[in-house]
């Protein structure tokens, strides 16, 4: 289970992003996670093999992510502000957990971030990237974390993923960040490999009829309290 919770937390920290661009997409780009800075054959098995589906339309985001048996799915829904957190275990049904507006924003509440764009630029699938250091402080403990972004500014819209970079302008296509806490040294990046554009409708990023809302199973609800973030 520390290993689907440490799974969670990357795949949730990584693969929703805010974007203030000037252009709208519809399509769906694919992200590879790696870790570096390592031969620990244990460490690096844990993230072999993992893959992310974004698809985009408009305002709106879906990450989808596959791994051992396990399907976690994050929706972002930039015009009204809400988000759902949907969890997919092999032999045991399908979970979520919705965020209306407020909560969303209450999510949120103790993170400041600042963004510092640096004359830093990288080629990554045909689009020119701006490196980007994000500080995110918390304001309970004024602990930080510092996340390195390539973005690009010819994908997304303004309100598009901001569940996580309040703020942010570009859409990044590699993400890295220290795993210090887990390795000495360590990094781990997550980075584009391939872009589709292709048409999306809103019915693909709408809740599936036979997910249980995980507040109505208090034992599976127990079991992922730490990937819910409860």
């Amino acid at each position: 289970m520390k290993k689907l919770v440490l799974l969670f937390l990357t795949i949730l920290f990584f693969a929703t992003y805010t974007l203030q661009a000037q252009k709208s997409f519809s399509g769906e780009i694919v992200f590879q996670t790696k870790i570096e800075g390592t031969d620990d054959l244990n460490l690096l098995s844990n993230f072999e093999n993992i893959f992310t589906t974004v698809s985009i339309l408009g305002n709106k985001s879906k990450s989808v992510t596959k791994f051992e048996g396990i399907n976690i799915t994050q929706v972002w829904d930039g015009d009204r502000g809400t988000a759902f957190s949907l969890i997919e275990l092999m032999g045991m049904g399908k979970f979520y957990k919705r965020w209306d507006a407020e909560q969303h924003k209450e999510r949120l509440r103790f993170s400041d971030f600042d963004f510092s764009y640096e004359d830093d630029f990288k080629d990554i699938l045909g689009h020119k990237c701006q490196k980007v250091i994000v500080t995110i402080t918390n304001l309970e403990d004024d602990s930080q974390v510092e996340v390195i972004l390539y973005v690009t500014k010819d994908i997304g819209t303004a309100k598009l993923n901001g569940e996580q970079f309040p703020g942010l302008e570009g859409y990044p296509l590699m993400q890295i960040a220290s795993i210090e806490q887990y390795c000495d040294g360590c990094t781990q990046v997550m980075e584009a490999i391939k872009i589709t554009p292709k048409k999306m409708k809103d019915v693909d990023f709408l809740l599936p009829n036979d997910a249980r809302n995980i507040d109505d199973d208090p034992e599976m609800k127990d079991m992922l309290k730490g990937i819910f973030g409860e």
